[in-house]
């Protein structure tokens, strides 16, 4: 196995475990450097300073695996619901946020592992378009994968639809057809839905880019 450093991770996505109460936590790692690592999480369950977690992380057929204690909070969104409350009688903080960047420490050995997951890497709001049935549907694309990306849209699509979806990369546009794997609710913009989308077909320009657009974030 070639050599892999943490930063390799930054990035991409992540699934950690409550070891107190099993709670499971889904995010993305934002930086991770030595024994430190700051992840961006959406979730309705309050997290205290001092939470102990079993941390996975998932990069290119690579995944990451250490124990972790939440050391404190970055900035989240009190406009969206965030609280932090103090603890009567201790200094503790409790978070209770939508999207909160959560500071880590890493407090056992790091272990890296073979892994079958395909990547997957947030990125910057990207303008995308769905075409439906005639229709166009607006959004952005929030994670990518070599086979597939996340969005964010305006409108509802059906789980199972076969769609065209538009994703204007920074080296042009790239369209692809593509299954509606899931649309749900987007938890941090009301009225908004997040959709999953895994690519089905993709012409002979637009594969070459997406490869190269998915090369360049790393």
């Amino acid at each position: 196995m070639a050599r892999i450093n943490p930063r390799d991770f930054v990035g991409t996505r992540a699934r950690f475990q409550r070891l107190r109460d099993a709670k499971i936590f889904n995010g993305w790692i934002e930086n991770f450097f030595g024994s430190k690592l700051d992840v961006v999480t959406t979730t309705e369950t309050p997290v205290l300073v001092g939470d102990e977690f079993r941390f996975e992380g998932f990069g290119h057929h690579i995944s990451v695996v250490f124990q972790a204690k939440l050391e404190g909070v970055g900035t989240f969104d009190m406009a969206s619901g965030g609280i932090l409350t103090a603890i009567e009688g201790s200094n503790a903080k409790m978070i209770d946020a939508s999207r909160v960047t959560l500071n880590l420490a890493v407090t056992s050995p790091i272990r890296y592992a073979a892994s079958s997951e395909s990547v997957r890497m947030m990125v910057n709001d990207i303008f995308s378009r769905i075409l439906v049935h005639g229709s166009e549907i607006e959004g952005f694309t929030v994670d990518v994968a070599p086979n597939g990306a996340g969005l964010v849209t305006s409108g509802k699509v059906e789980p199972g639809e076969t769609v065209i979806v538009i994703i204007d990369t920074n080296l042009g546009p790239v369209k692809a057809q593509a299954i509606v794997r899931y649309c749900r609710p987007d938890k941090e913009r009301s009225g908004y839905y997040r959709v999953g989308l895994m690519f089905v077909d993709m012409g002979r320009i637009e594969r070459p880019r997406w490869e190269r657009f998915l090369r360049e974030l790393n």
